[in-house]
């Protein structure tokens, strides 16, 4: 049984690409791993075309004749999986030599940690659109996940099987194309988590990529995953999904919306103040504040300024004054 299982799913992947990402996974320091490479649908013949030049016995090819989607693909290779830990690689990627060296002896000396990612560096045509958080220890990182957004590169992740086979862990295809998101969000409780200072590969971004070809859908499936995280997390059973998604985005609420919106946050505070998370507090309040400033009726601005979302945000009655003039009014 190896200690690491690779995951890496392929789905059409430019040969350069999926050369560089292979490569990067067989010179590691630390070799024992096995890489399970999922053909999930691409042209028939083309990923074992290509493999067929490698002569290395721990690479082990699966196919799928029918594209199943990332999640059920990556769900797939998953079940085939038999090492301790899983790593997790797209085929557009490259590690760098010591990644598992180094993530190994970090798991071995943190054994409380179940999910370690790390920094990395960005190649491809649109590099410079791109930029992951440096986010590190594990309440932070936890905070971050479940009230801002990914705190992963997904590349650079590796967890333990153990966790993921307790917990029946596994990508949802109704997240698509934020479902490794969703799959750290589902970690939440149940494991510990840590990214690594060091950088551990090389994340390439282009004009192919899912996060480049459906940014508008992987935020909202973004946001689809982290309101049902909330709710787990506060204990609460009802949060309207859409309200809090325009929120988020910045779209101006109507009324009624306001109304329903005040109910909600007044009911996420207290667990952002029982784990003293003041950052994200300070968060929902510049949002509260940018609808004052987007809000240009007066039946909106009138909403805003009864709101009990002010006392909650102490937002002066000279501002709630003037925006109701400036925008409301005027």
């Amino acid at each position: 049984m190896p200690k690491v299982s690779v995951i890496m799913p392929v789905y059409n992947t430019k040969e350069e690409y999926l050369r560089e990402a292979i490569e990067s996974i067989l010179n590691q320091t630390f070799s024992d791993f096995e890489l399970l490479i999922l053909d999930n649908g691409s042209e028939k013949g083309y990923v074992s075309k290509i493999l067929s030049s490698y002569e290395d016995t721990r690479i082990k090819l699966f196919h799928i004749e029918m594209n199943v989607g990332p999640a059920e693909g990556r769900n797939y290779a998953l079940s085939k999986a038999t090492g301790e830990y899983i790593a997790l690689m797209d085929s557009d990627d490259v590690s760098y030599p010591t990644r598992f060296e180094k993530q190994i002896a970090y798991f071995s000396a943190h054994p409380e940690i179940g999910c370690l990612g790390g920094r990395a560096d960005v190649i491809g045509d649109d590099k410079d659109r791109i930029n992951f958080p440096c986010i590190s220890g594990h309440e932070t990182i936890e905070a971050f996940l479940i009230f801002e957004g990914c705190a992963f590169c997904q590349s650079t992740v590796m967890v333990k099987k153990s966790i993921i086979d307790k917990y029946n862990i596994h990508y949802k295809s109704q997240y698509v194309p934020a479902e490794d998101y969703a799959f750290w969000l589902d970690l939440v409780g149940k494991t510990k988590f840590e990214n690594l200072e060091e950088k551990l590969l090389s994340y390439r971004f282009h004009h192919e990529n899912i996060s480049h070809k459906q940014s508008t859908k992987q935020m909202e499936s973004a946001h689809s995953a982290q309101i049902e995280a909330i709710k787990k997390y506060c204990g609460l059973e009802e949060l309207d999904e859409k309200i809090l998604s325009h929120f988020y985005e910045g779209k101006i609420l109507l009324p009624k919306e306001l109304e329903i919106l005040c109910e909600q946050l007044i009911q996420i505070m207290p667990k952002l103040k029982e784990k003293n998370l003041s950052n994200y507090i300070k968060n929902y309040k510049k949002r509260f504040k940018k609808q004052y400033y987007k809000n240009h009726s007066f039946k909106g601005q009138l909403a805003l300024f009864k709101s009990p979302l002010n006392q909650e945000f102490n937002i002066s009655l000279s501002f709630r004054l003037f925006c109701l003039i400036s925008r409301g009014v005027l």
